[in-house]
């Protein structure tokens, strides 16, 4: 009976991995909103990644007051910085079948993670559960994640479906997957969606908001894009070498969603005033071999659209 027990308690267990520096004031209530999940057992493993603040203090308060009755919390350190290798620091702690990331300042919906474990339970070949978020601003505008079920590849390419607090995944996929990049600084978590999908998982889609997101302005996204140049450039240069290192039957249509997704940052540096940045960063992508003298054009007139201030250029495009 007592091996009955360990095996469906690894089997129904999920556990959330949250990286966490210098959130001493958010952090409580992220975890406030995972103890208020119903499903047990729920395992917590967070990771403090050199906080300079009382982060580490707040969380070990918190789990010493918390844990108990099918929710424990796991604290370790990583004193190399980026939220990347935090991540992958929780990820050997887990042992659990289903796993989630999660950020230190955001907050489940109450019935996120039994929602996500009645998914997966009742459909056992399933690899992923993603959900819809909604952003929550300072000024108080509320803003709902794109969602599909059909549109997979164009939505994760465009509008990062797979984004960190989005999916929750079974645990030996997600390593099977690569991991996250630690190399990336900026769109990890888009380049990290790009190879989920490029492993074919059995998917299953959610139509409702299962979590709240507070933007911070320090958060990795940034304020804008130029101050981070160079870095969203890495991302998509390594989504390309993903793709191309891949089995994905047809390459040369992601990498025509990966050109547009090089115009569009130009056209936000264009935006953002940076004229030399966006000047060089579109002419690399249209004297690109796999760019065809239609492609050029159309892919000029969507720069000029979306650097005067249009949106959803992307039904133009593939």
């Amino acid at each position: 009976m007592v091996n009955e027990d360990q095996d469906r308690m690894e089997r129904d267990e999920i556990t959330v991995v949250i990286p966490v520096k210098d959130r001493e004031k958010l952090i409580v209530r992220c975890l406030d909103s995972v103890k208020e999940q119903s499903w047990r057992p729920l395992r917590v493993v967070v990771v403090d990644n050199g906080s300079r603040d009382k982060s580490r203090q707040a969380v070990a308060e918190w789990a010493a007051a918390n844990s108990g009755d099918g929710l424990s919390l796991t604290l370790v350190d990583e004193s190399r910085p980026g939220a990347a290798v935090a991540r992958n620091r929780g990820l050997r702690e887990v042992t659990s079948e289903y796993m989630l990331f999660f950020d230190s300042d955001d907050e489940m919906k109450p019935d996120l993670v039994s929602t996500v474990m009645r998914t997966f339970l009742d459909n056992p070949r399933l690899d992923m559960v993603y959900w819809r978020t909604e952003t929550l601003f300072a000024d108080g505008r509320r803003k709902t994640s794109k969602f599909t079920v059909d549109n997979i590849w164009r939505y994760q390419l465009y509008h990062s479906l797979l984004a960190t607090q989005r999916y929750a995944v079974r645990t030996s996929f997600f390593r099977a997957s690569g991991c996250w990049n630690e190399a990336l600084g900026g769109w990890d978590d888009w380049e990290l969606g790009i190879r989920l999908l490029l492993n074919n998982p059995v998917m299953k889609g959610i139509d409702d908001v299962l979590a709240v997101i507070y933007p911070q302005r320090e958060s990795i996204t940034g304020e804008n894009f130029h101050t981070k140049a160079g870095e969203w450039e890495l991302a998509i240069d390594t989504a390309e070498r993903d793709v191309r290192a891949s089995d994905y039957r047809d390459k040369g249509w992601l990498i025509d969603m990966l050109n547009y997704c090089r115009v569009i940052l130009a056209a936000h540096y264009r935006r953002e005033g940076c004229s030399g940045l966006a000047d060089s960063l579109l002419r690399a992508t249209l004297e690109r071999d796999d760019v065809s003298a239609s492609d050029r054009i159309m892919l000029r007139l969507i720069y000029r659209y979306t650097s005067a201030g249009g949106r959803g250029a992307a039904l133009l495009w593939r």
